[in-house]
């Protein structure tokens, strides 16, 4: 008998003698001869050349006549191939299976990219997420919304600014400066809504001109200008402790303004007149510092 019945598959075993295949050499018919294959297709150095069938025999994972082709179990569809088991896709077509369709690379800084459409982060806006919509993207303390044509940030409690970023004072009964701004407790502005501060001296501001004007009867439509406006220094009204007589018709005029703190928050209770002395009275300001 042979050394080995079989050969190694790459002869016949005849009266204890293995008679090899061509391109094979051996007691056992194992070792290539080298000098035959020489002159053979390399197969691209991933496969044997069969000399029987005249065909290459590839290895695990390549195919083709010249086993030159990656076997891949992606589906790359019709945008792209595989290649060493990852898809290469096609120009204009991106992701693992070359499925969807590429965004510009600015889509990436600040939004993300979905089948060819940027979807942008909050506070963000235009083709490709370019376009700042409300400031600092709300700082991440607020919502940013599009009203009447223009983005603004609606800010969760305890956030104010026009960036959702100056934090306000919350716990208004702690004797502790919770914000940051230099006052505590009903000393705030903040905390003027608060039921523990509504009587504070701190708290105590001027009456809404509106609601004092709702409460009296509306002035004429030939009234002049002074007719009009002086509810305002009346008793009980905005202006306090003005007395009417030292007013001239002629030279009356109405300011407003507000008062705010470096974060642009408004200030309550604030004493504002127009003149040092007494008899024009002086108004308190309201919440929101007007």
């Amino acid at each position: 008998d042979c050394l080995d019945p079989l050969c190694s598959g790459h002869g016949t075993c005849v009266a204890g003698q293995c008679y090899c295949k061509a391109g094979w050499q051996g007691e056992d018919c194992g070792t290539i001869d080298q000098q035959v294959y020489q002159c053979l297709p390399g197969c691209s150095e991933h496969g044997t050349y069969d000399l029987e069938t005249g065909q290459c025999v590839c290895e695990r994972h390549w195919t083709g006549p010249d086993c030159s082709q990656a076997v891949c179990s992606l589906d790359c569809g019709r945008n792209g191939v595989c290649e060493s088991g990852k898809c290469r896709c096609n120009t204009g077509w991106t992701g693992n299976l070359c499925d969807q369709l590429p965004c510009d690379a600015r889509c990436s800084e600040h939004g993300q990219c979905k089948n060819g459409t940027c979807v942008c982060s909050q506070g963000w806006n235009g083709r490709h997420c370019t376009l700042p919509g409300c400031e600092n993207g709300c700082s991440r303390h607020g919502q940013c919304t599009l009203e009447n044509g223009e983005y603004r940030c609606d800010c969760i409690e305890g956030w104010a600014g026009s960036d959702c970023s100056i934090a306000l004072e919350m716990n208004c009964k702690d004797n502790i400066d919770n914000d940051g701004d230099g006052m505590t407790d009903c000393s705030d502005s903040e905390c003027c809504s608060h039921p523990a501060c509504s009587e504070h001296i701190m708290c105590l501001s001027s009456n809404d001109p509106v609601e004092v004007l709702l409460r009296k009867q509306p002035p004429s439509v030939t009234a002049s200008f002074y007719q009009r406006v002086k509810f305002l220094i009346e008793e009980n009204s905005v202006q306090s402790y003005a007395h009417m007589d030292e007013y001239s018709e002629n030279r009356v005029s109405v300011m407003r303004g507000q008062v705010i703190t470096p974060q642009g928050l408004g200030i309550v209770g604030i004493r504002v007149s127009v003149d040092r002395d007494s008899r024009f009275g002086f108004t308190l300001t309201r919440q929101g510092g007007w």
